[in-house]
């Protein structure tokens, strides 16, 4: 049986007016305004299993040693339209693609039959009458526009314009659905709510939530934290939680969990995950002939809008912020890792995710603003030991390890100084 924790967020007021992207913005650039940039470029934790437990252990210990874990929505106005069948939309995709096959074979093989003197005639016809086809092709690319501007919606924070074919109850039912697959795959692996793991995530989040009662459009956040070692979190549009053992391993402190669930959460409220799903929905009828220009209709507006949100929800909650420059630190030695063993790395320009050493390296750029955000919500002092100080000393010897991993050969068995430099 599946334990999950309901915690409230009864008291946000919930916009529904022409007016609410607007009131929406005022609150958010009040609340937010010294914002780790950086932190935007984040979107989902990668989903790669952590396949190396030693990894994660030898962080703990060596941490120890030295004194040392789909996304909602706002509308911007009351706006009325038909919406599409849920079970249609998921359907366009396989539905496009085989009736491309079917009607491209049947037409192909119609043309064969026909007689020289058949084809040169229907040739003519074509090009004696081109105007139809051309009002034709007008008609479906204006269509297509007009289909395009007739579900476009305002972005809350910046006021981008975004494109979002489902309806609130279409986002309900494919959530919910989403949330129903998942638990059903991992139905064994579900921590219970006495144990550890799930009380640590529960902590996190009921901290973040209470931190920031204003800005949850929700009644009620479902965490599920799984047994498995894969790094990944993530939130469904419902406010289903999903929290794996792996990335519980990787940020194994408060701090960096916060930075983790903050940013999931951040996701989910601003809901950049239904409006990826409209933009696949429309791209994948057109993907054959439209692949070139997937990326320049891609939302590019991720970076000022995580960065209010992320910034917001942990600073707000006073979490040590120099534990996310430490977390993108381990996440670049765990890709290392991974690199390894799949022996080649994807170019940065065609990634989904920003550099994690670029992110760690930014994130301690901004930290004076973060640290001049935290004395106005007059946070606690932070902490004279400086996790960063831990890390830079474990990351030689994690630096050997990696080297290790890669020649195969064992470096601990190498003396610090050989006997040939001294007589």
């Amino acid at each position: 049986m599946i334990r999950r924790i309901f915690i409230s967020t009864s008291n946000f007021t919930k916009f529904s007016t022409k007016h609410a992207s607007i009131e929406c913005t005022q609150i958010f650039k009040h609340i937010c305004q010294p914002c780790l940039k950086e932190v935007g470029n984040f979107k989902s934790l990668t989903t790669k299993s952590f396949h190396n437990a030693n990894f994660t252990d030898f962080l703990d210990l060596k941490c120890k040693r030295n004194g040392h874990i789909f996304q909602n929505w706002f509308h911007s106005s009351s706006r009325q339209r038909m919406p599409l069948p849920p079970v249609l939309v998921l359907l366009i995709k396989p539905l496009a693609k085989i009736g491309a096959a079917v009607t491209g074979r049947s037409v192909r093989l119609w043309f064969r039959r026909l007689s020289p003197e058949q084809k040169s005639r229907i040739t003519s016809n074509i090009k004696r009458r081109w105007y139809i086809f051309a009002g034709c092709g007008a008609a479906l690319v204006g269509g297509s526009i007009l289909f395009y501007v007739s579900h476009l919606e305002e972005t809350p924070v910046t006021g981008r314009q975004r494109f979002i074919i489902f309806t609130q109850e279409q986002i309900n039912k494919i959530s919910d659905s989403e949330a129903k697959m998942i638990e059903e795959v991992y139905q064994e692996k579900y921590y219970t709510k006495t144990d550890a793991p799930y009380l640590r995530v529960l902590h996190v989040a009921k901290r973040l939530v209470e931190a920031n009662p204003e800005l949850q459009p929700f009644d009620k956040w479902t965490i599920n934290v799984v047994k498995d070692p894969l790094v990944n979190a993530f939130v469904l549009p419902n406010g289903h939680m999903f929290v794996f053992d792996g990335i519980l391993q990787l940020a194994n402190t408060q701090d960096q969990l916060a930075i983790i669930l903050g940013h999931e959460m951040a996701h989910n409220v601003l809901g950049h995950g239904i409006e990826e799903l409209s933009y696949g929905r429309i791209l994948d009828v057109f993907i054959i002939s439209c692949i070139a220009a997937l990326w320049f209709v891609i939302p590019i507006d991720s970076i000022a809008v995580i960065s209010h949100w992320l910034s917001g929800k942990v600073i707000q909650a006073c979490y040590d912020v120099r534990e996310g420059s430490v977390l993108w630190q381990k996440m670049d030695y765990n890709q290392k890792l991974l690199e390894n063993n799949l022996e080649g790395k994807l170019p940065e320009w065609i990634q989904t995710h920003p550099d994690s050493l670029k992110r760690a390296r930014h994130l301690d750029f901004l930290l004076p603003q973060a640290e001049e955000w935290r004395k106005e919500m007059k946070c606690p002092a932070l902490p004279d030991k400086d996790p960063r100080d831990c890390f830079k000393i474990i990351s030689q010897d994690i630096e050997n390890a990696l080297l290790a991993s890669k020649t195969g050969q064992n470096l601990n068995k190498v003396p610090q100084k050989s006997s040939i430099f001294h007589k």
